[in-house]
């Protein structure tokens, strides 16, 4: 393992090395005892390893279901979520946009 750990670091040092040198593939692979293709592979490996980590989500993403608009004489104006599980969630008209994207949220969070 610590071998693999050298020869990695020996490899992305001579990317860097390259990458600085201005010098075309072919012939600094040609000095170094490569091949061009070994530089390329090398200088991904380096590209992805200067790359800034990303941010993880929190959240998972939204996942887009059908919707059915049913209008309903009874219910005045309000909304029923049926969640993939089966579950329904009603909410009346008059609800605060506040609490009801607490009640997203909640649903949102595993059990």
């Amino acid at each position: 393992m610590q071998a693999q750990d050298e020869r990695r670091n020996q490899m992305l040092e001579l990317a860097r090395r390259w990458r600085a040198s201005g010098t075309k593939a072919r012939a600094f692979a040609l000095e170094n005892g490569v091949t061009p293709w070994v530089l390329y592979y090398w200088r991904q490996r380096l590209a992805r390893e200067d790359r800034p980590a990303r941010r993880r989500r929190r959240a998972r993403p939204a996942q887009l279901v059908p919707v059915h608009v049913v209008a309903d004489a009874q219910d005045g104006g309000g909304v029923e979520i049926t969640l993939t599980s089966g579950d329904r969630v009603r909410v009346s008209a008059g609800v605060s946009a506040d609490l009801l994207r607490h009640i997203v949220q909640v649903l949102r969070t595993p059990c």
